[in-house]
């Protein structure tokens, strides 16, 4: 799929959710490589989510940052039936836990919020600029 048929099909997932949509969306398409990632094509999850509890789950390497350092790792990430199932779990994730607190009180500043979010969803330092320039580049502020 190309990144028009991605955006769409990440758009009509979103529609029901809280939180900005086209940051949503930006996450959606870094966290799955524009729908092209082996999580993302083997499990519906598209935005890098870890299994909890005794949820169906599949394992994959992955790259985590520690210490600055890039480090390869093989981790247990939540399998969904499909991209709306794992964009509501987003959604239950950022309202439930204490962590997104400062994320849910920037809602209605997309760019805050994608910061804050940022803060605790990757280990990547520059993470929160990567998913502002898809958001950016991409006009996801229209949606």
């Amino acid at each position: 799929m190309n990144k028009q048929e991605f955006i769409a099909l990440a758009i009509a997932a979103t529609k029901e959710g809280k939180y900005p949509a086209g940051v949503t969306v930006a996450q959606a398409a870094l966290e799955s490589a524009w729908g092209s990632s082996r999580l993302s094509l083997r499990a519906n999850n598209y935005f890098g989510i870890k299994a909890h509890g005794d949820a169906e789950s599949i394992e994959l390497p992955t790259t985590e940052i520690a210490n600055g350092k890039a480090v390869k790792v093989l981790a247990r990430f939540a399998a969904y039936t499909d991209i709306a199932t794992c964009v509501a779990d987003r959604e239950r994730i950022i309202t439930q836990l204490a962590c997104y607190q400062d994320a849910r009180a920037n809602a209605s500043d997309p760019e805050l919020f994608a910061r804050c979010l940022a803060r605790h969803w990757a280990t990547d330092p520059e993470y929160a600029e990567k998913l502002l320039k898809i958001y950016w580049d991409n006009n996801l502020d229209k949606i």
